[in-house]
């Protein structure tokens, strides 16, 4: 069996990159296949709801994060809402999801991991590559 665990983008990846980097790459590592079958031990994802996937996969190789284009998905808000990411969890048989929205956790038949935020840090770690249309958002920050 292969276990599928997707991770967000905004809030997740991109507040915690230099641990998530390592996760990913060790849950990737090809020496982790099932010793059976050779399959994969784990096949990770990126399930953002984010519009552009070629966006979203330059975003994640600036920033180090290296997962295959095949499995980065843009959630489809539009027509889904709050389900979004539910929805492509049960299309894709996403074992465990790690979301910073508690929206997009709340159902589903799979493992749903809440990654609460830090308002002590900002959405973007000060080293996340972004393309800069972002503004100031997510790089406000407030000492408490």
């Amino acid at each position: 069996m292969t276990l599928k665990i997707a991770f967000d983008i905004g809030g997740v990846l991109s507040k915690y990159p230099d641990q998530f980097r390592i996760l990913i790459d060790k849950l990737q590592d090809p020496g982790r296949s099932d010793l059976e079958t050779g399959e994969p031990a784990v096949e990770v994802f990126v399930i953002s709801d984010m519009h552009d996937v070629d966006k979203m996969y330059q975003m994640l190789r600036d920033n180090r994060i290296f997962v295959d284009k095949s499995k980065i998905f843009s959630a489809p808000y539009q027509e889904q809402g709050e389900f979004c990411k539910t929805y492509l969890c049960n299309q894709l048989g996403i074992d465990i999801l790690i979301d910073d929205f508690i929206g997009y956790v709340a159902e589903g038949n799979f493992i749903r991991l809440l990654s609460m935020p830090n308002a002590s840090l900002p959405y973007y770690h000060d080293t996340w590559k972004t393309d800069g249309n972002e503004g100031d958002f997510g790089r406000r920050r407030k000492k408490v």
